[in-house]
């Protein structure tokens, strides 16, 4: 009886000192931080029943998400510093990883609204944010890039300092285009692309454009806004 003891608490010992399996990195981006709220935001944490009213330096990691309401703006950094600023009446979450190891982007589900998302100049071996709206996914390599989701499933996508990608859907996706500095592209709601254009502009735009114009210029090596 004694030798089976010991022979039990042998194995007991040798599972306590095996080495545990590595947990599955966690993106160096994650978890991003609510940093800039001009009024009443909402939080819905993944698990969680409801959303909940979001406050400064909130911390949200995949599957948590973001909506605003009329009036409201809001502000996402991730852990390299970079921003996904949410315009009013906009709504994200945050998506897995696809793939492995610390350097994957933040990847951003857009479900409707205006998004900005402002990459820090620097060398990345993969774009720091991803954007995903239905099949569609738009790369920011660095600069200042507005997405704005329209009613009818449409996506904008304008680069206005900076690099971007865009990728069709599929592996290997079926098309993709790179848009630079003063370019635009249409994705239609069918997935499709339209051609390339020169950066457009709206007076509806024109206070969400300034405003992160101005951060851009002050902390992510944007132009001077245009005022």
């Amino acid at each position: 009886m004694a030798s089976r003891a010991w022979a039990v608490a042998g194995v007991i010992a040798a599972a306590l000192a095996a080495p545990a399996a590595p947990a599955a990195a966690q993106p160096s981006e994650l978890p991003v931080t609510v940093v800039t709220l001009t009024g009443r935001a909402e939080i819905f944490k993944k698990g969680a029943a409801a959303w909940k009213p979001a406050e400064l330096r909130d911390e949200m990691n995949e599957g948590d998400g973001l909506r605003t309401s009329p009036s409201v703006r809001a502000t996402i950094r991730t852990g390299g510093g970079h921003a996904i600023r949410v315009a009013a009446i906009s709504q994200v979450f945050i998506l897995p990883p696809e793939g492995e190891g610390s350097d994957q982007p933040v990847r951003v589900r857009m479900d409707r609204g205006w998004l900005w998302i402002a990459v820090l100049h620097g060398v990345y071996s993969k774009a720091p944010v991803e954007v995903k709206f239905g099949e569609t996914r738009v790369t920011v390599h660095v600069g200042g890039v507005g997405l704005r989701l329209g009613r009818d499933g449409a996506v904008l996508i304008r680069v206005y300092h900076g690099l971007a990608s865009v990728f069709g859907a599929g592996t290997p996706p079926q098309w993709d285009r790179s848009l630079k500095g003063e370019q635009e592209l249409l994705v239609g709601a069918n997935g499709a692309p339209a051609d390339i254009r020169r950066l457009g502009s709206e007076p509806v735009e024109e206070p969400w454009v300034l405003w992160n114009s101005e951060q851009d210029y002050a902390a992510y090596g944007g132009p001077p806004p245009k005022r």
